[in-house]
């Protein structure tokens, strides 16, 4: 989807972006070559990504085919696909990837819609450089967990491959419920890093609208108490005042 350029912020990096030993992989999902080209896929490598620039979903999904990408900033405007309903098929596939929305359309019901499409940043055109770098690289530390907080290990909270089972550091064992998978499997992805309510009701609910908030606090305070009871353990599970919680292991 072409806008206007005139908007797009492109002074220097900031020096305080964070600079990494492994460039992040990135993919940049937009219609716009001019745009592409010329701001975003310069303005990013900068920054330190390991950048390729697609203009539809059929070039995003030829190119994951021989690519595995650490994060993907998408339009949604596509002309082959819609933004949300590509956002909504790259989480399926992994739970950890990182995926950011440039849009024109800002509304607070486009961003709903965004998080319920497993999107993890949705920011408005004219985008500020600095600002998206900085979200990227935010959520380069939880895909890259050797860069940021290392992968759980012994004598550590750790959930199991399937996803079905925490293991607690002296070797008990919990076993989740639906609900509690799907917060648990988000909460860790973030790598340290908080989530906000809204996007953990989003991950349980087609309409977040629908969902008591009251519910996800009890879901986490007897998910905390199953954990404790089973194992003895407290599970470094943490409310983050404003935010949302955080899986603190």
């Amino acid at each position: 989807m072409r806008c206007d350029l005139r908007g797009f912020r492109q002074r220097p990096m900031s020096s305080s972006t964070p600079k990494t030993s492994i460039r992040p992989t990135l993919a940049v999902v937009e219609d716009d070559a001019e745009l592409r080209e010329q701001i975003l896929l310069p303005a990013l490598a900068r920054a330190g990504f390991e950048v390729a620039g697609m203009a539809s979903a059929l070039e995003l999904y030829r190119a994951m085919a021989g690519t595995s990408y650490d994060l993907v900033v998408l339009d949604v405007g596509l002309p082959d696909d819609d933004g949300l309903s590509i956002a909504r098929h790259l989480r399926s596939l992994s739970p950890t990837i990182g995926i950011v929305i440039l849009t024109g359309y800002g509304s607070g019901k486009d961003r709903l819609r965004g998080l319920q499409a497993g999107v993890d940043a949705y920011l408005s055109k004219p985008a500020d450089m600095d600002e998206l770098a900085m979200t990227l690289h935010n959520l380069a530390k939880r895909v890259q967990p050797g860069q940021g907080q290392a992968d759980a290990g012994p004598g550590r909270w750790r959930l199991d491959e399937g996803g079905w089972r925490l293991r607690s550091p002296g070797g008990g064992e919990v076993t989740l419920n639906l609900f509690e998978r799907e917060v648990i499997k988000m909460l860790a992805a973030a790598s340290g890093m908080p989530v906000r309510r809204d996007a953990l009701i989003a991950q349980l609910v087609e309409d977040i609208h629908d969902f008591d908030p009251h519910r996800l606090e009890m879901l986490v305070y007897r998910l905390r108490k199953k954990c404790l009871k089973l194992t003895e353990e407290e599970l470094p599970l943490r409310a983050v005042r404003g935010i949302g919680y955080v899986l603190a292991w």
